[in-house]
């Protein structure tokens, strides 16, 4: 009986280690996945519009006009953590939650984070 208890339990542990590899691997396929809902075109006359991701795929920004919103990858999407606009200052630019933000060309540097802008 002790055998048929512990063969029972591993065949448990095996299948539960194997649809969290399932779902570890979904994850990563969906995870840089960008809905459409959040991607903005750049303008060529406002360098910070755009859909901006990191290289981790973890965070991304979207900005619109002057407006921002940060988002963090949740469970199997990107949720909204933050919103904030852009206003200019005399040292820079800077968020409405106070983060330095700038622009090089595709590249978007918040507060020490660098993030790539993301075309469709």
């Amino acid at each position: 009986m002790k055998k048929k208890g512990f063969l029972f339990l591993c065949i448990i542990l095996l299948i539960g280690i194997s649809f969290n590899s399932c779902f570890s691997v979904a994850r990563q396929v969906l995870k840089g996945r960008i809905n459409d809902e959040l991607m903005i075109d750049p303008d060529p006359n406002n360098p910070f519009q755009g859909t901006w991701i990191d290289p981790s795929k973890n965070y991304l920004h979207v900005i619109d006009g002057m407006n921002g919103t940060w988002y963090v990858y949740g469970m199997l999407s990107y949720e909204r953590n933050a919103v904030y606009t852009i206003e200019e200052t005399d040292s820079g630019f800077v968020t409405s939650n106070h983060w330095r933000i700038s622009v090089n060309d595709n590249i978007l540097i918040v507060e020490n984070s660098t993030y790539e802008r993301v075309l469709k």
